[in-house]
C-alpha cells in the first residue's frame, strides 16, 4: 500500500530576495527565487561540482525597475540556453550569455518574466542549462 499525504507532495520552496545580492548554494535547490528589489537583483549560482547533477532553481522577477542578473560562480562554469516569448521570437528583456543570465529593464524584461535552471554536473565543471518563458 502506497502512502499518501502533505509529505509526498512536490512542493517547492520559496524565497523572495530583496537584498540586491544573493549566493545560492547547493541547499537552496528546487526553489522558486522571487527577485524583488528596486535597485537589481544579482544572484550568484553555486558551483557546478558543488551543485552537481540535478541541481535546479526557479527564478522569476516581480521588480523590473533595474536589471537582475543571475551569474555563474567559477569560470570553469557554463550557462547555455534560452528563453523564449509566446509573443515575440525573441525573448525581449532576458538574454542567456556563457557567463550570466539577464532580465534587462531597459530591454523589456517584464514583472513575471521566468527562467528555470539546472546543473548537468558533466566533467569537471558544471553546465548550467537555461530554459524560461516572458512574461508578454
Amino acid at each position: 500500500m502506497s502512502k499518501l499525504g502533505r509529505y509526498s507532495a512536490n512542493r517547492i520552496k520559496y524565497q523572495t530576495v530583496t537584498d540586491t545580492t544573493y549566493t545560492a548554494t547547493a541547499a537552496d535547490c528546487g526553489t522558486l527565487f522571487v527577485l524583488n528589489n528596486s535597485s537589481g537583483v544579482a544572484i550568484t549560482l553555486p558551483d557546478g561540482l558543488t551543485a552537481g547533477a540535478g541541481w535546479w532553481a526557479i527564478f522569476t522577477v516581480d521588480d523590473v525597475t533595474a536589471d537582475c542578473t543571475i551569474t555563474r560562480a567559477t569560470s570553469g562554469d557554463t550557462i547555455v540556453g534560452a528563453v523564449g516569448c509566446p509573443t515575440d521570437a525573441v525573448a525581449a528583456g532576458v538574454t542567456v550569455a556563457a557567463t550570466v543570465v539577464t532580465f534587462d529593464q531597459s530591454g523589456g524584461a517584464a514583472v513575471g518574466d521566468m527562467v528555470t535552471i539546472y546543473c548537468d554536473g558533466v566533467g569537471s565543471t558544471g553546465t548550467f542549462r537555461v530554459t524560461g518563458t516572458c512574461a508578454t
